[in-house]
């Protein structure tokens, strides 16, 4: 009987070890998959900001980065925020940015 019940412990402890390494395989597994996502939405929007330095126009950046229509305002506040920080002057037209130097900027 006794041989009976150390089997049946072994064996429980063999199976909880390996839905253990089951489980941090998956959780590895996950947090790799999530880690790729994050790198091809931050080429997506490397590409999109690449495009609008370009001046290409928004449905094309839309098109072709993959970036939705919210990210891409979003991206056109962050490059105009970053560039009146730099005193510039920037007019975001509905399909580019145009820049022009401050008045009294040595640039």
């Amino acid at each position: 009987m006794r041989i009976n019940s150390f089997t049946l412990a072994a064996q429980n402890a063999a199976f909880a070890h390996e839905r253990d390494l089951r489980d941090k395989a998956q959780i590895k597994y996950d947090g790799i998959q999530e880690g790729i996502q994050e790198g091809i939405q931050l080429n997506q929007l490397q590409n999109a900001q690449a495009m609008l330095k370009d001046h290409v126009q928004d449905e094309l950046i839309l098109k072709y980065s993959g970036i939705r229509s919210d990210q891409l305002n979003s991206l056109k506040a962050q490059i105009a925020s970053s560039l009146i920080q730099a005193n510039e002057i920037v007019n975001i037209n509905q399909d580019k940015i145009v820049l022009s130097h401050a008045a009294g900027s040595n640039k």
